[in-house]
């Protein structure tokens, strides 16, 4: 541990707070859209892999199915994406991105590219590959001792 932490505790604390600041500006970066951060990563999945099972779709988010079908429902009643059961297996519902659905996603790429980028415009490439090395190194450490 460096000089600049008295103890792990305060380090610990002081990342997860920048990790909350961070996830709150993403958040911020794509409120025209009218969509929260999670329903659109949901949505990121979708347009990369159309239809999904539900319950992959939760895995995926590391979120419960439960919490999943509530996000599903707001997008369905927002018009972004459908679901339909398996014709093989009806306990299998899929679902599945649509047209008004795809558009958002590419709104909320340039609204989140943007935000990258301002956010980003201060730091080198190598300033920004050392601090991506240096969290994977942090995980890595922390995936072995948990």
């Amino acid at each position: 541990m460096t000089q600049l932490f008295t103890d792990t505790y305060e380090f610990g604390r002081d990342l997860a707070n920048r990790i909350k600041r961070w996830r709150d500006l993403s958040e911020k970066s794509i409120a025209p859209l009218g969509i929260p951060l999670g329903e659109f990563r949901v949505l990121v999945s979708l347009s990369e892999f159309s239809p999904q099972p539900m319950v992959k779709l939760a895995k995926d988010q590391m979120i419960t199915q439960a919490a999943m079908t509530g996000i599903v429902d707001n997008l369905e009643q927002l018009g972004l994406a459908t679901r339909e059961r398996s014709e093989t297996d009806r306990r299998i519902v899929g679902v599945s991105i649509t047209k008004k659905g795809e558009e958002e996603v590419r709104m909320g790429q340039r609204l989140y590219r943007k935000f990258i980028e301002r956010a980003t415009s201060q730091i080198s490439p190598s300033e920004l590959r050392q601090l991506l090395k240096t969290l994977d190194r942090m995980l890595s450490a922390a995936e072995i001792t948990s």
